[in-house]
């Protein structure tokens, strides 16, 4: 009797196709038995598309003539020409070299302040302390830059500022702190980074927690002292953690903290203090140029997300370290 070989149709299925099977088997499963957290999720997504992704249709008017009256596709098609025109326009190159100045101060300072602090306050052994200088770091994180900048404005003032008045015991005198373009750049860096310190202090803190205390007992073990194991342990521990922050900090790059520049600057330090954030705003809400700040601000958001891959890219290569 011949053999029967079997064909196609009645062979039995690959286990490549039981396994995909089994795949989506257990995913529609997992979806069932968490249907009604999954449900919870729906509010968060609608506010997401909202809030995030349908405004991108407003990218558009930088190519256009936008104006309100005529709406968004009865204006005018206007091409690359505000693009163009900023790349023409000085005022913007000064704002640009704030931008990079401040942001550059921002992360050669601000990054690394957290970690330091982090490293401190992990060493302390007073439980209660820990906690109060924890409470006490991340609280000014939870004030607005409204009230914030009217207390750095209250410190600095030429008056009654208690700067000033500690200079003047001094036997020096008072500066005008607030109306100097020499001093804005200081004082805005200084005032984000104590603003925010200790609310990024949380994530390096959690970071240290999650290292195995066996490593630090095996360190001890080998002889090595408090600093040896910061940096032999801890640091490497925490390293992830950094670079992600790091990563986040570069795609900020050229998004100085609009916030606090709108409540602290004034006309007497606006040329060091219009950021490209600021001047857009100007450009676009007072002056009435929508479709043109809205150019300067989609290359704003390209470039920085450009630095993001590339940064990405190297975190990748040099450091074996991936976000995804």
């Amino acid at each position: 009797m011949a053999s029967i070989i079997p064909t196609e149709r009645n062979s039995p299925q690959s286990p490549t196709v039981k396994s995909d099977y089994g795949k989506r088997k257990n995913l529609l499963n997992k979806i069932k038995s968490q249907k009604i957290l999954l449900l919870f999720l729906i509010p968060a997504m609608i506010a997401v598309f909202v809030f995030n992704y349908l405004p991108l249709v407003g990218l558009s008017i930088s190519f256009l003539n936008y104006q309100p009256a005529k709406g968004l596709f009865g204006s005018d098609f206007a091409g690359l020409e505000h693009f163009r025109t900023f790349l023409k326009d000085p005022e913007f190159y000064s704002a640009l070299k704030n931008t990079l100045g401040i942001g550059g101060l921002l992360l050669l300072f601000g990054y690394p302040a957290p970690i330091f602090l982090a490293l401190m306050i992990d060493n302390v052994r007073n439980a209660r302390f820990k906690k109060v200088t924890q409470s006490v770091t991340y609280l000014p994180h939870f004030i607005s830059w409204v009230i914030f900048s009217g207390l750095v404005y209250e410190m600095l003032d030429v008056d009654n500022g208690i700067i000033n008045v500690i200079l003047m015991k001094l036997g020096i005198e008072p500066i005008s702190f607030m109306s100097s373009q020499n001093y804005f750049w200081t004082i805005l860096v200084s005032s984000s980074i104590l603003k925010e310190i200790g609310w990024g202090t949380i994530l390096y803190l959690a970071a240290i927690s999650a290292i195995n205390p066996e490593e630090y007992e095996a360190a001890s073990v080998d002889g090595a002292g408090k600093l040896a194991r910061i940096w032999h342990v801890t640091i490497p521990g925490i390293a992830p953690t950094m670079v992600l922050v790091f990563l986040l900090s570069l795609g900020g790059l050229l998004s100085v903290n609009f916030d606090a520049i709108y409540n602290m600057i004034n006309p007497l330090v606006q040329p060091k203090a219009e950021v490209l954030g600021y001047y857009t705003f100007r450009t676009g809400i007072m002056l009435g140029k929508y479709s043109y700040s809205t150019a300067i601000e989609l290359v704003n958001s390209l470039i920085s997300f450009l630095i993001v891959l590339i940064s990405l890219k190297i975190a990748k290569r040099f450091a074996d370290y991936s976000v995804i």
